[in-house]
């Protein structure tokens, strides 16, 4: 990072430090993030706020530079807040406004929606300003706080077609899909053509509702509209015919995406996977690779799983070992729940319970599940009862189906009193069995 010393003297090919705000604003603008915001800190440390040499004081454009890079460092959002009610350039600006409403919302932990609707308040002519109100609308979609972002949004005298997608955003955000879809049939019917993040967040609801009629009509709206097949578009559709079980059509649309990044890898290999095609995933994966796609942890667990599914052991072990040699990540719980489930399907239960005992980190509910389910499976009781002992200490959602599966592979085994009495405990820890459920378009 670039630093002046004033106690030394420059050498010939070392920049003068910079003296003017234009100087500086040039140097923050072709800086990364970090160091933009610590050279503003160096800048702050020299010159005393609002003075300096050579009247180098920061104005409307440095804090656009510096709203933009605290994304990357969010815990400098209050401080660059003050400097700029310090300098007294808020009210006169709703651009300067907006970016700061912006950069709230990637805030952490989430600033209050009151301080928002503050920000948003201040004169002049706030409630007349189309860019502010998105802004606001936008980051209430982003803090999780859906209806507030419905209140925002219905104050809006003409929502323009960002308006309607962050609104979209934001029901997709909170965890309601079907709020979300409606929302996109009200666009629609406003006349306001989607935006491709729109589409974006109404395939993410579509996919979590199993609701492929829904998801179909985005992809008709993204082809009429013209919307080039982007990384997050492409991502989006692939994963939702994905998930309302049209594996062929979701391969077509990553096959048909013309740039494909990291997550679309790794959306179609676990699509691939979770649909039995684990030998076709796992070549994808490996494709991945050698087209210099660094996987992550995410794309480690789509290739485990479809080792899974395919009965790969022996590669399931080897990715395990790959992930910290090749690509320096450390397998998690999820990764290891993988591997238990491969050795468990291919009746390799001790060697399963021995690698559960070796991880350097404490097994999870699902690892402990695969462990116990492939026990109750083979009928290897100590293995077993070790596995549900451990589910039942944590206190996990899994209680009740670990007293179930022991009760029925004491009964498979013929040990009767074994079996009644796990099915007692179940009733006697009041640990109600869990109802099956389904999800249907």
């Amino acid at each position: 990072m670039a630093r002046w010393n004033d106690d030394r003297p420059f050498a010939p090919e070392r920049p003068p430090p910079p003296t003017t705000t234009f100087e500086w604003n040039s140097i923050l603008r072709r800086s990364p993030p970090r160091e933009a915001l610590a050279l503003y800190a160096q800048w702050m440390t020299r010159l005393p706020l609002g003075r300096g040499r050579g009247g180098a004081k920061p104005n409307k454009f440095t804090f656009t530079f510096l709203l933009r890079a605290s994304r990357c460092v969010p815990r400098a959002v209050p401080l660059l807040h003050a400097h700029l009610t310090k300098l007294s350039l808020l009210l006169p600006d709703p651009f300067l406004r907006s970016s700061l409403i912006s950069a709230y919302a990637y805030a952490r932990p989430s600033p209050s929606s009151s301080l928002l609707l503050r920000l948003f308040a201040l004169p002049p002519h706030a409630a007349h300003d189309p860019v502010l109100r998105t802004s606001l609308l936008s980051a209430l979609a982003r803090c999780g706080r859906p209806d507030d972002a419905r209140r925002a949004f219905d104050d809006m005298p003409r929502p323009t077609p960002v308006s309607w997608a962050a609104l979209v955003s934001a029901y997709a955000r909170a965890g309601r899909p079907a709020d979300a879809l409606a929302a996109l049939r009200r666009a629609r019917r406003a006349g306001a053509p989607p935006t491709e993040a729109a589409l974006v967040s109404s395939l993410s609801a579509a996919a979590a509702l199993g609701a492929l009629a829904e998801g179909e009509r985005a992809h008709r709206d993204a082809v009429a509209r013209g919307h080039p097949l982007s990384p997050a578009l492409g991502t989006a559709l692939l994963d939702m015919y994905a998930k309302c079980g049209r594996v062929g059509a979701a391969r077509r649309v990553f096959d048909e995406m013309p740039a494909r990044d990291g997550a679309a890898w790794t959306a179609m290999v676990a699509a691939l996977a979770a649909h039995g095609r684990g030998a076709e995933a796992l070549g994808l994966f490996e494709e991945m690779v050698r087209r210099g796609v660094r996987p992550d942890r995410v794309a480690y667990v789509g290739a485990l799983h479809a080792c899974s599914h395919a009965g790969l052991v022996g590669e399931a072990r080897a990715l395990l070992e790959r992930m910290r040699a090749a690509h320096g990540i450390e397998p998690g719980p999820e990764h290891y729940g993988c591997v238990v489930d491969a050795l468990g399907r291919a009746g390799r239960v001790e060697a399963a319970w021995e690698l559960v005992r070796a991880m350097p980190v404490e097994p999870d509910e699902r690892v402990l599940k695969a462990l116990l389910s492939a026990s109750c499976d083979r009928g290897f009781a100590p293995c077993a009862e070790w596995a549900a002992e451990r589910l039942t200490r944590a206190g996990t959602a899994s209680v009740a189906s670990a007293y179930v599966m022991l009760g029925n592979m004491y009964a498979a085994m013929g040990r009767w009193d074994e079996s009644a009495r796990a099915r007692k405990m179940m009733r006697f820890c009041g640990v109600p069995k869990s109802p099956g459920w389904s999800s249907i378009d």
